[in-house]
């Protein structure tokens, strides 16, 4: 009978394991995030890539790499420090650990601004917190870049003061950490694993023809001091020492009697010289123009 038992037990275990398996999504890891703003130095960075890590387990889509390993891995095989890396570092780091996708960010925006007046002995005044972060994930297989998104989140509080009493607010962190906390939510919700196979590749399009010309403009996925990265390459005909013009979409111009569009105004921010150009995405120095953002397109 206990040997029944025990082989039931076995045979238990065994369909539990299959059904884990069957169940597991992608292999993920999440680096610290880059922090480019001047508030909460390597623990802002280090905090982010925790939330994120925290709403994709959530999702239940992914199977998530821990965390304090992945530190430990990169700093035994001395892989540079926490933060931004580009896709060649991400990807040689996947292969290590044995993930298919390694997430890498940045915290773009984390601060706090004031407004507001009065008279008569009281003031009222408007204390608003707001982040932005960049996310993109690459294949730890080809080192291509998969997906690429950003997303920013506001709060604000009033606060009442009375002949100079009641109502300071100094940096409230908790309230900045909660606008980054929604901004990376708004990412984590954008992720879906069904989209890509592990070798990093979209789903293919019903048709040859399709997939050859990608859907959508060409847009700027990251901005590193003088490097721009966009979220296309090969597969949009892009080529090493070309050099394209960046613009940012302007005032839309519509019929006032439908609503229909009938143009839309852009400002050329300036241009690029490609110097890296990968099937999905390519990267490139600034050869004039300044101010470029995550978003722009490329015309």
């Amino acid at each position: 009978m206990k040997k029944f038992i025990g082989v039931c037990m076995l045979g238990l275990f065994f369909l539990l394991m299959s059904a884990v398996s069957g169940w597991a999504g992608p292999r993920v890891a999440v680096m610290d995030f880059k922090n480019q703003t001047q508030y909460g130095g390597w623990r802002l960075g280090s905090g982010a890539a925790d939330i994120l890590t925290t709403e994709l387990v959530k999702t239940g889509k992914f199977d998530m790499f821990e965390r304090e390993k992945l530190n430990t891995v990169i700093k035994e095989q001395n892989l540079g420090a926490s933060g931004r890396v580009d896709p060649s570092s991400a990807a040689r780091i996947g292969k290590i650990i044995g993930v298919n996708f390694i997430i890498t960010g940045a915290v773009t925006e984390y601060g706090q601004s004031r407004s507001g007046g009065g008279g008569g002995g009281v003031n009222v005044g408007k204390v608003g917190y707001h982040s932005a972060v960049d996310i993109r994930m690459v294949n730890a297989t080809t080192g291509k870049i998969v997906f690429a998104d950003t997303a920013s989140h506001s709060k604000s509080s009033v606060k009442v003061k009375v002949f100079g009493f009641g109502g300071g607010e100094s940096f409230n962190e908790k309230l900045a950490t909660e606008t980054m906390r929604e901004a990376i939510k708004k990412v984590a919700a954008k992720m879906d694993p069904t989209e890509f196979k592990t070798s990093g590749n979209r789903k293919p399009a019903a048709t040859a023809a399709k997939a050859a010309k990608p859907a959508g403009k060409a847009v700027v996925a990251d901005v590193d001091g003088n490097t721009i990265t966009l979220n296309k390459g090969k597969n949009a005909s892009f080529k090493n020492g070309q050099t394209v013009t960046i613009s940012r979409k302007g005032k839309v111009i519509k019929d006032p009697s439908t609503g229909k569009v009938l143009k839309i105004k852009y400002k050329t921010v300036g241009k690029i010289k490609l110097t890296e150009v990968e099937e999905a995405y390519s990267e490139g120095t600034v050869t004039s123009g300044s101010g470029f953002k995550i978003g722009d397109i490329i015309r």
